[in-house]
């Protein structure tokens, strides 16, 4: 399956100087003293000149420092949100990553939205339609790559500008294996909702259970080298990989950390697949303007700061999670019954994970 690679790298780089200085000096109105003039512009050259080639070895030195993320976005078939998805990563403040954009029996009007993106850091990679949500294709993908750390969007997500700048100093700072962050969840037609994801219960368990299931790919960050330990995606899964991977990290072993910061805004499926043909434009496309702006992304993560919570909240809060019950119960009968049938061929010496999962991948 082939790569493709949009753009050109941008070469950095650093002017030498001002010429209407140099001009300055050479037109100084003394005749009779070309000695003076001449040292003037030596003098002139060196004082611009040298400060540039410093300013270069630090940029250098400073992008060394960067740590490249391999950063994974699987895709179907969402035009209308998949290119907004991409621009909210394009956007980071955190600038050396690479992202991989995963076709999983991509539609012809999804895959010309991701080939209109000509920037080198994205990378298109056009599979069938796999089982489920196509796990096996980000194993493949994940395999092929090699950065120290691994990140995760969703087509119809958007990331905070600094979702990967803190992300990966979290990580560093820390000596973290894995980090998460919060999110926040858009409601039709226009309002976020800073606790739709049940973060803020104290009910002992249930609430940790709750928070880390609620915990979907697009809000964790995690080293390379924990697939050693746990393994990739589990490409027998037919839907509730993000969580299942996940809590596989989290219970590795390795250093790990929640933090209750919004990094991610949210935009449920289930609310707003029925809701897109309807309108002119998605939400994302205006979501994704107030993201670039400082003060509405403080004020939002604000609101979710509030340690008492009104009854309607709680109201509303359980009434969400009364209806993810109702649609999802059928389908988690499932996973558990795909959950159990893996874990039964890995007793057997046959890993269903491990014997399907490698696609060859041809690289232009």
């Amino acid at each position: 399956m082939a790569r493709f690679q949009c753009g050109q790298e941008s070469q950095l780089g650093v002017e030498p100087g001002n010429p209407t200085f140099y001009r300055g000096v050479l037109l100084i109105p003394v005749p009779w003293r070309t000695g003076i003039c001449i040292l003037l512009t030596v003098a002139a050259h060196i004082h611009m000149i040298c400060p540039a080639r410093k300013t270069i070895h630090k940029c250098k030195s400073v992008q060394a420092m960067h740590r490249a993320v391999d950063i994974i976005l699987p895709t179907h078939r969402r035009p209308h949100t998949v290119g907004y998805s991409i621009q909210s990563v394009l956007l980071q403040t955190y600038p050396s990553f690479h992202l991989h954009v995963v076709g999983d029996g991509c539609s012809p009007e999804t895959e010309s939205v991701v080939r209109s993106f000509r920037d080198s850091r994205v990378h298109f990679y056009p599979f069938g339609k796999g089982k489920g949500f196509g796990y096996v294709h980000r194993n493949a993908v994940l395999r092929q790559t090699s950065e120290k750390y691994v990140a995760y969007i969703a087509d119809d997500d958007l990331w905070f500008p600094d979702h990967l700048e803190r992300g990966v100093a979290a990580l560093e700072g820390r000596s973290l294996g894995l980090v998460a962050f919060r999110a926040c969840h858009v409601r039709a037609p226009d309002r976020v909702d800073a606790h739709f994801f049940a973060f803020d219960w104290q009910i002992g368990f249930v609430s940790k259970f709750l928070r880390h299931w609620f915990t979907g790919m697009a809000e964790y960050i995690h080293r390379r080298d924990l697939f050693e330990q746990v393994g990739y995606w589990d490409a027998g899964l037919s839907r509730f990989g993000d969580r299942e991977f996940y809590n596989r990290l989290r219970t590795s072993g390795a250093p790990s950390t929640y933090l209750d910061y919004m990094t991610v805004l949210r935009f449920y499926a289930q609310d707003w697949d029925d809701q897109y043909s309807s309108l002119e434009e998605p939400p994302q496309k205006r979501y994704l303007a107030r993201l670039q702006d400082p003060g509405w992304c403080e004020a939002v993560r604000n609101s979710g700061e509030t340690s008492v919570r009104g009854f309607r909240s709680r109201q509303q809060q359980w009434r969400d999670f009364f209806a993810f019950a109702v649609r999802s119960g059928p389908k988690f009968l499932r996973f558990g019954s795909e959950r159990l049938s893996t874990y039964l061929q890995r007793e057997e010496g046959h890993n269903a994970t491990g014997s399907q999962e490698r696609p060859s991948i041809d690289y232009e």
